[in-house]
């Protein structure tokens, strides 16, 4: 049973933890950045995702719920599946600035990818 306290001692509450919710929460609510999890999708990912909402956030990254085309089709109609992905971030978000830094960074690369293979830019 030692080892048991010994473990918990050592052991480390993610820094977002305790906001977690609210930042999932507000990311769902706002349309623009449900449209954002799409992009990550289909740029980071190569998922043709038609809807999405983030699920779960910590330091290391988040995980997005999304609906993609299931890989059989009736009579060439796709149907679509819930899928989950994770996206990890480049650096460990300490802190939700951080956190939010490191997302607005994902979308703006994002969208540079997109601009250059549009020919937008």
């Amino acid at each position: 049973m030692k080892w048991i306290w010994k473990l918990l001692k050592r052991s480390k509450v993610d820094p977002l933890a305790f906001l977690s919710a609210k930042l999932i929460d507000g990311i769902n609510r706002s349309e623009s950045r449900r449209r954002a999890l799409v992009l990550f999708c289909f740029i980071y990912l190569n998922a043709d995702a038609r809807d999405a909402f983030m699920l779960s956030v910590d330091s290391k990254g988040f995980d997005v719920l999304a609906k993609v085309p299931s890989s059989r089709s009736k009579d060439g109609i796709s149907e679509y599946v819930w899928k989950q992905f994770r996206f990890p971030f480049k650096e460990e978000a300490r802190d939700v600035e951080t956190f939010c830094h490191q997302l607005v960074k994902m979308e703006e690369e994002a969208v540079k990818k997109v601009s250059g293979h549009s020919g937008l830019t």
